[in-house]
C-alpha cells in the first residue's frame, strides 16, 4: 500500500477495520462451537482470521517494525480461540474415554483440543463418530498456526541479524571492540527498507552514522569504526552538520583523486 502513494492514515484505518473483522471472526468461531453448529462453520470463521493475519503481517511491518509484538498477540488470540472453539464442539457432543465411558467435561474437552491442535493425539480420548472430521480440521489449523508463528520468528531474527562481517568473532577483528546487538533501522512510516538511503537519521549531538549501500542500512560510527572509502552519505549531529560534512567529504575526494593522478604520472 505504502509503495503506491497511499496516505498512511488510510493504511492505519484499513488495518484497524481488518483487526475488527479479525475479532468478529474469532467471536463467530466461539459462538459456532458453543452452539455446536456444523464444524465447517467454525472452520470458515477461523480461516477468515488466518487470512486477515497473513494480510496484516506485511502491512503492519511496513508501517513500523515495532508491530511485531502486536502480531504475536493476534496469533496467540487465534491459537487460543481455535483450541477453545473446537473444545466447545467436543464438550457439546462429548468424548469417549479409554474404557468406552462418555465424558462431557469441558476440562477434558480442552485437553483433547490441545493435543489435537498440536497433532500429538495420545489416544486416551476419542471423539464421537460425527466429529472425526472436526479433529482433522483442528489439526490443519494447528499446523497453519505453527507455520505463521515460525514465519514471524524468522522475520524477527532476520531483522535483528547484523551482516556476518560485522559479527564480533567473524572476519577481521582488528577494530571490533564491542558487541553489536542489532541493526539500525527506521521504526516509522518509511515504506520499503531499501528506501532508507533517503531517510535522514536524527542523531544526538556527537553521534554519527554512515550508510552501507550493500546492506541498505545505517551503521554507527565509533572511534574504532573504519568507514569505507566509497561512502556516499554520512550523517553527523544534526542536518546542518550533515551539509557541512558532505562538502568537506567531497573536497577530500577531489584532493584524493588529484593526488592519485599525480602519482600515476
Amino acid at each position: 500500500m505504502l509503495n503506491h502513494g497511499v496516505p498512511w492514515q488510510y493504511v492505519v484505518t484499513v488495518v484497524f477495520i481488518g483487526t475488527v473483522f479479525f475479532i468478529i471472526a474469532l467471536l463467530g468461531s466461539l459462538i459456532s462451537g458453543y452452539l455446536n453448529w456444523n464444524s465447517i462453520i467454525t472452520v470458515i470463521f477461523l480461516i477468515l482470521g488466518f487470512i486477515i493475519i497473513i494480510w496484516i503481517i506485511p502491512t503492519l511491518l511496513n508501517l513500523s517494525r515495532s508491530f511485531y509484538a502486536f502480531l504475536f498477540i493476534l496469533l496467540l488470540l487465534q491459537i487460543g480461540t481455535t483450541i477453545l472453539a473446537f473444545a466447545l464442539h467436543y464438550k457439546s457432543s462429548g468424548l469417549i474415554g479409554e474404557c468406552g465411558e462418555f465424558i462431557p467435561d469441558l476440562s477434558d474437552a480442552i485437553y483433547f483440543s490441545i493435543t489435537t491442535f498440536t497433532t500429538l493425539g495420545y489416544g486416551d480420548l476419542q471423539p464421537l463418530e460425527s466429529h472425526r472430521l472436526t479433529t482433522s480440521y483442528e489439526a490443519l489449523s494447528g499446523m497453519a498456526s505453527m507455520a505463521i508463528g515460525a514465519s514471524l520468528i524468522w522475520l524477527w531474527c532476520q531483522e535483528n541479524l547484523i551482516p556476518k562481517e560485522m559479527a564480533l568473532f567473524d572476519g577481521d577483528r582488528t577494530n571490533k571492540k564491542t558487541f553489536i546487538e542489532g541493526r539500525i533501522r527506521v521504526r516509522t512510516l518509511t515504506g520499503k527498507e531499501k528506501e532508507l538511503y533517503d531517510w535522514m537519521l536524527p542523531p544526538e549531538p556527537g553521534e554519527s552514522f554512515y550508510y552501507n549501500t550493500k546492506r541498505k542500512e545505517w551503521i554507527p560510527i565509533t572511534k574504532n569504526t573504519i568507514v569505507p572509502e566509497n561512502v556516499s552519505k554520512i550523517v553527523i549531529g544534526y542536518e546542518k552538520d550533515f551539509k557541512w560534512y558532505i562538502e568537506i567529504l567531497n573536497i577530500f575526494k577531489i584532493f584524493k583523486i588529484f593526488g592519485n593522478n599525480n602519482k600515476s604520472e
